[in-house]
């Protein structure tokens, strides 16, 4: 049997196997925080250090780090899986994901995680639309190291379509 290289399941079946982290997103509009998952990450750039994240265009946050400007990303440790899934199962609109989870906010302003490996503070320099997301490209502004140890790595069989 032949099969249809061209085909999206063909398509999507071969890119389920690119690599990359899992994150958790924190932004702030106001005196509102929310946070959610992303694995769609992506160093951009040394001078100045730069990152870029997708975030479909239909999430509650998307439009809150395009009216604040910034957001803070918190590289999860490879035992935080359920922690992510955390912070992908609902909307930010409807349920305050930031409760009972201790947070920092950054320099920026931006909510980060107090237990994850390190965060990144950004402030949006760029945006390009891309399909159904819009990709962020932000400037690293402050970072800290606060642990030593593996990053979690994005499993799609453990996620499914709760990510980005």
């Amino acid at each position: 049997m032949e099969r249809d290289t061209h085909s999206r399941e063909s398509i999507l079946e071969a890119m389920r196997h690119l690599t990359h982290g899992v994150y958790v997103l924190g932004t702030r509009r106001g005196r509102q925080s929310n946070a959610m998952t992303a694995s769609w990450v992506m160093q951009t750039s040394e001078r100045p250090p730069a990152v870029a994240v997708a975030i479909r265009q239909d999430r509650y946050t998307h439009d809150m780090v395009l009216e604040s400007g910034t957001f803070a990303l918190s590289i999860l440790r490879d035992s935080q899986v359920k922690l992510a899934h955390h912070f992908s199962e609902t909307s930010g609109e409807y349920h305050d994901k930031l409760q009972g989870v201790p947070y920092g906010l950054t320099p920026g302003g931006s909510p980060y995680l107090l237990d994850c490996l390190a965060y990144l503070d950004c402030r949006v320099i760029d945006t390009a639309r891309a399909g159904d997301h819009t990709l962020l490209v932000g400037e690293v502004t402050a970072g800290e190291t606060l642990a030593n140890d593996y990053p979690l790595i994005y499993d799609p069989g453990e996620y499914e379509e709760a990510l980005s």
